[in-house]
């Protein structure tokens, strides 16, 4: 984020005022204040969604959607599933541009004319493709992503969420279900093994299953139809990575440190990987069908 000179922000323009309002609930809740702006641009981006033409296509998933989950984390992007959309990078920015035009009052330009598309490779399983977009905010100037991923297996069907917003309010829009995210995360966890380093995964595990139930049967077809489209054998993620946790904890305290969540999530990635595999063994082996998983007990019935 960058801030242009000159004067500061007033409550005389919309941008002003969702400015001034935004660094005051930033030092109220001792957040960083891009962060908090950042946060801002991606509520704006799906609040354009909701009300677009392509609101049913663009389904919202990763971290953004875990506020619906009442687990909430720092993300700096938007991460989508998309239906009936050709694969291809315009065809994905053209669909992006749509939704970034449409108007409401909020204070946000988005500069969809500079935005970009590339496909993404990282050190990402299965590619889709990056848009990034500029947009301004009164004097803050900020660039935001959405990753656009096209075919992947939604099951069951998306559904409608509700995302609290930062300023109140909610935005009302098509997201995962959430044995959906847990399905995801756990076929990456079995594919990567010992080389997994998706810590925000198994953070989101963690939490997840401690606050929601599940039911069995539905989280164990979704994991089998995400693994069939991958090609991946399913096998049980973490209780086989001998010495996993001790080789990770650096790393794991690390990340942990540099996203705030000390107060939300253990220092000791052994106590995390316990607690993931109770949850994810019996889904990743099936023995979890006509199951029920409880969230404060933490454990299968």
């Amino acid at each position: 984020m960058t801030t242009s000179p000159g004067r500061r922000p007033t409550r005389a323009t919309a941008g002003g005022r969702a400015y001034l309002d935004l660094r005051r609930h930033a030092r109220a809740t001792g957040r960083d204040t891009g962060e908090v702006l950042q946060l801002y641009v991606l509520e704006g981006f799906l609040d354009r969604l909701r009300t677009s033409p392509l609101a049913d296509r663009l389904i919202l998933k990763g971290g953004v959607l875990l506020a619906a989950f009442d687990t909430r984390r720092p993300t700096r992007d938007i991460d989508v599933a998309a239906l009936d959309l050709d694969r291809d990078a315009q065809s994905v920015l053209h669909a992006l541009g749509r939704v970034a035009a449409v108007h409401v009052d909020d204070g946000l330009a988005f500069d969809h004319g500079a935005a970009t598309a590339t496909a993404i490779r990282d050190d990402e399983l299965y590619g889709g493709i990056r848009v990034t977009m500029p947009c301004s905010l009164d004097r803050a100037r900020m660039r935001f992503h959405v990753d656009v991923n096209v075919g992947d297996p939604i099951w069951p069907a998306p559904r409608p969420i509700e995302l609290p917003r930062l300023l109140g309010g909610s935005i009302r829009l098509l997201g995962y279900p959430l044995s959906m995210v847990f399905a995801e995360k756990l076929v990456t966890a079995a594919e990567r093994g010992a080389a997994n380093t998706r810590w925000r995964d198994f953070a989101d595990v963690y939490l997840l299953s401690r606050r929601h139930d599940q039911d069995g049967t539905e989280l164990v077809v979704a994991i089998r139809r995400v693994a069939e489209h991958r090609g991946t054998e399913l096998h049980r993620a973490t209780v086989d990575l001998d010495g996993f946790a001790d080789l990770a904890q650096s790393r794991w305290r690390a990340w942990r440190n540099r996203l705030g969540l000390d107060d939300r999530l253990p220092e000791s990635f052994a106590e995390v990987l316990g607690e993931v595999d109770a949850f994810a063994a019996a889904a990743l082996d099936g023995s979890a069908a006509g199951r029920h998983w409880s969230g404060v007990a933490r454990h299968w019935t």
